[in-house]
Formats: C-alpha cells, structure tokens, sequence
C-alpha cells in the first residue's frame, strides 16, 4: 500500500531529477555557442536528452506503484536513462560548440549503461522464474 508520505517523497525525487538534469537559462549561456532553432543535429539531442529526463521521472515515479518484486528493475532503469540523459546533454554541448560528433562520451555512456542493463535483465528474468535453474536445464 502506498502511503501519501512515500507518494510524496517519490513525487519530490523525481522533481529534484529533473530540476538537476534540466539545463537553464543561466547554463545555456556559459556557453561560447547556444542551440539554434535550424541545426537538426543538435536539436535531437535536445529532445532525446528531454525524452529520457522524462523516462527517468516516469521510472522513478512508477516504483511505488508496482509489485516489490519489480522494484529494482524500475530502479535500475531510471539509473539507466538518467546517466544516458546527462550525456545526452554532453554530447549536445559538444556538437553546438565544437560541430564534431561526441563519440567520446556515447561510449563512456555505453560502459556504465551496458552493465546495468545486463543486471537488469538478470533481475526481471529473476522475477518471473528461477534463473539458475532455467540455465542450467534443472527443473
């Protein structure tokens, strides 16, 4: 049962997710270059960085509504598209600045997110049957 005080403390979570993830005014003009209306590249990094801010909240938002045993699969997958998010923002800084591709940053996003994905699999696949067994051809 999801009480109003664990509601509004995921509520609050996900807002401070966003509010540290969400580039302000004040940060877009640190910058030597800002974001143009016509540059295709760098406006879809924009929205794919936008698209997984709100996945995020949506993961994050999500795990007290669900079985226990879907907990941490929700958890990890919120971990997953917030680290993708911030180097979605990274990899649009880059490009508006510079105009290279930021490879660089797509694979360090890659070594932490591959991992965790792998982990999450092995946890939904936890969740609906006994891995080990299933592996190992026991029933």
């Amino acid at each position: 049962m999801i009480t109003p005080l664990k509601s509004t403390v995921a509520k609050f979570g996900a807002l401070l997710t966003l509010s540290l993830l969400t580039p302000t005014y004040a940060m877009a003009a640190t910058g030597s270059a800002n974001l143009k209306a016509d540059d295709p590249v760098g406006v879809s990094f924009w929205v794919i960085s936008m698209a997984l801010v709100a996945a995020t909240a949506f993961f994050f938002l999500e795990i007290q509504r669900v079985a226990p045993k879907w907990k941490t699969s929700l958890t990890i997958s919120g971990l997953v598209t917030l680290v993708a998010a911030t180097h979605y923002f990274y990899m649009r800084d880059v490009w508006v600045t510079t105009g290279a591709t930021p490879t660089v940053f797509r694979y360090i996003d890659w070594l932490i997110t591959v991992p965790l994905l792998m982990v999450e699999f092995y946890i939904i696949l936890s969740a609906v049957t006994k891995v080990w067994a299933a592996c190992s051809g026991a029933s």
